[in-house]
């Protein structure tokens, strides 16, 4: 599972990072999805990481942590964490 983002307006004030450097918001973004996931769900969060200008996680089952199941309620620790750091979050291209 990947998710690529783009900075909403007054990030870069907010945060002081310059939204060009997108290595460096991914790794804020993945820190804030790692915080999002619950923690009964460990190796869904050692599996969050950066890769370049994404947030992607290893964890096979990512997807059921994120929309969940019919056993499994939706968490949505990708799209809570990316808005928790006031990125925007386009849901159509997921």
């Amino acid at each position: 599972m990947s998710v690529r983002f783009r900075a909403t307006p007054g990030f870069d004030q907010r945060f002081r990072v310059d939204p060009r450097d997108m290595e460096k918001v991914a790794r804020i973004a993945a820190e804030s999805v790692r915080q999002a996931t619950p923690e009964q769900r460990g190796l869904a969060r050692k599996g969050v990481r950066a890769d370049g200008d994404r947030v992607v996680s290893t964890y096979p089952f990512a997807h059921i942590v994120e929309w969940g199941s019919v056993n499994s309620p939706a968490y949505a620790p990708f799209r809570r964490g990316i808005r928790a750091v006031g990125l925007r979050l386009d849901e159509s291209r997921l």
